[in-house]
């Protein structure tokens, strides 16, 4: 039986080779899944079939590739892809092998280009993925390439984008990118479409390898309960848990988002976590955001989002804005304030993107942007920057950390005894919607415990028919 027989249809529950189900690897009912899903190679092979083959995936920036031709090449799930920018400001994303006979077109990491030029017959294709002709034509194949020109395309990608970064999808039955958002989109744009001119990155993105299960990373976003223990270095920086004792301080009050298209949000609650700023419960929203400005703006950026925020989206930016957002299946935007900052970079703003590219069932790629507004003045980018690699990407205090644990606990499962052992879900907050907050979604305010988490899981399942 072959991995897509035992797959199945979409709808069907996938059996490995054991004759285990995936389904019963989740427990729904008592919210533990078997440790077994980090490791087996089986389930990886479907989780690229089923997951990321068939889900929307974060490529690049648009600020990356500005001018027609640009390009630069990056992996949508285990597939390597070109995005593109066309002649008329469009974007492209095509998959980087040659329609003769798959050969890698490119092998640059960015350039510009007019054309992609199989090096190994040299047939040729345009920026919109148009086969264009191929040497000796005539005398290898007389008129039979131009009448299946078509055919001879470049596989071409779904494309969409928020808040600059593109997304594609190569599945071209698959839901639109509105509807995949749902309900997330409205946080979405709140986050990254406040200003006129929005964001743009700072440099290329950090690439790194981690040694672990891509859905570690997943889904430890919703988990507010590992920043005291765990991030105790960025506590020593001053970047969090200005009060040790005070679980606000550290992230961990405050409220959670979850979709049922497994996105998350964990929302700190400012008046709780930036205390010692002096924002007091009287102040306008306006005031507060001004008081602490969102990461990658500042105070004056700040009168710019009336223009383009509704009143609930302001609201939600002032007393609980997002500290981490997670689109499923392997995208965040972390996005830590600053009050005061410091000379050195060491305190200040952080506004990242990560996107995470599985490799094995043991080795994810990950890629971090670095965000900031696009009229940001030259003090507030160099500090974002600053405060952000300190925080984040390869010499990241806060990505060290994360590092060690999810390498960590893909070393603790490989033994016979440890792989059985299971990962549980069982702190339940429940649905605790504050009045008058807006966004959608089920909502969770409080302590942050497993809600979103398991919100993950269940959408997890759902998808590798489970």
């Amino acid at each position: 039986m072959t991995l897509r027989d035992r797959i199945g249809p979409a709808e069907a529950a996938p059996q490995l080779v054991d004759g285990t189900f995936v389904r019963d690897l989740i427990d729904l009912d008592a919210r533990e899944v078997s440790l077994r899903v980090h490791h087996d190679r089986e389930i990886f092979d479907i989780e690229m079939e089923r997951i990321f083959a068939k889900s929307w995936l974060p490529l690049a920036h648009e600020s990356e590739i500005p001018n027609p031709g640009d390009f630069v090449r990056r992996n949508a799930g285990q597939d390597s892809c070109l995005v593109v920018r066309r002649e008329d400001g469009s974007i492209a994303v095509l998959l980087n092998a040659c329609s003769h006979r798959g050969m890698t077109l490119c092998r640059e990491e960015k350039g510009n280009s007019q054309t992609f030029k199989c090096p190994y017959h040299g047939w040729a294709f345009g920026k919109d993925g148009r086969f264009l002709g191929a040497p000796f034509e005539k005398q290898m194949y007389g008129d039979e390439l131009r009448r299946a020109a078509d055919d001879l395309h470049l596989v071409v990608a779904k494309t969409a984008m928020l808040g600059g970064m593109i997304f594609a999808n190569w599945d071209q039955d698959a839901e639109d990118f509105e509807t995949y958002l749902g309900d997330f989109a409205w946080y979405l744009r709140a986050a990254l479409e406040r200003t006129n001119r929005g964001f743009e990155v700072i440099g290329p993105p950090q690439r790194q390898i981690m040694r672990a299960n891509w859905k570690l990373l997943a889904e430890q976003l919703a988990d507010g309960y590992h920043a005291r223990a765990l991030h105790q270095s960025a506590g020593d920086m001053g970047t969090l848990g200005h009060d040790a004792h005070d679980p606000a301080s550290w992230g961990m009050v405050g409220i959670n988002v979850s979709t049922p298209g497994g996105h998350t949000m964990r929302c700190i609650d400012t008046r709780l976590a930036y205390s010692f700023a002096g924002i007091g419960d009287t102040a306008s929203v306006a005031e507060r955001l001004a008081a602490v400005p969102p990461p990658g703006a500042n105070a004056d950026m700040v009168k710019q989002f009336s223009n383009n925020l509704s009143d609930g989206q302001m609201r939600l930016l002032a007393d609980t804005p997002p500290l981490v957002m997670g689109l499923f299946p392997g995208t965040d935007f972390f996005m830590l304030m600053s009050v005061g900052g410091s000379d050195d970079g060491s305190h200040g703003p952080v506004m990242v993107a990560r996107a995470w590219t599985p490799r094995s069932p043991e080795l994810f790629e990950m890629l971090t942007w670095t965000l900031v507004e696009r009229d940001a003045p030259p003090d507030l980018r160099e500090q974002t920057r600053l405060t952000t690699l300190r925080n984040f990407g390869i010499s990241g205090f806060i990505e060290q950390d994360d590092a060690e644990a999810w390498q960590g606990i893909q070393k603790a499962v490989q033994g016979p005894v440890a792989r059985r052992m299971t990962a549980k879900y069982q702190a339940k907050l429940g649905v605790t919607r504050p009045e008058g907050f807006e966004g959608g979604g089920d909502v969770y305010a409080g302590f942050s415990r497993d809600d979103a988490q398991w919100a993950w899981w269940k959408r997890y399942a759902q998808v590798m028919g489970a």
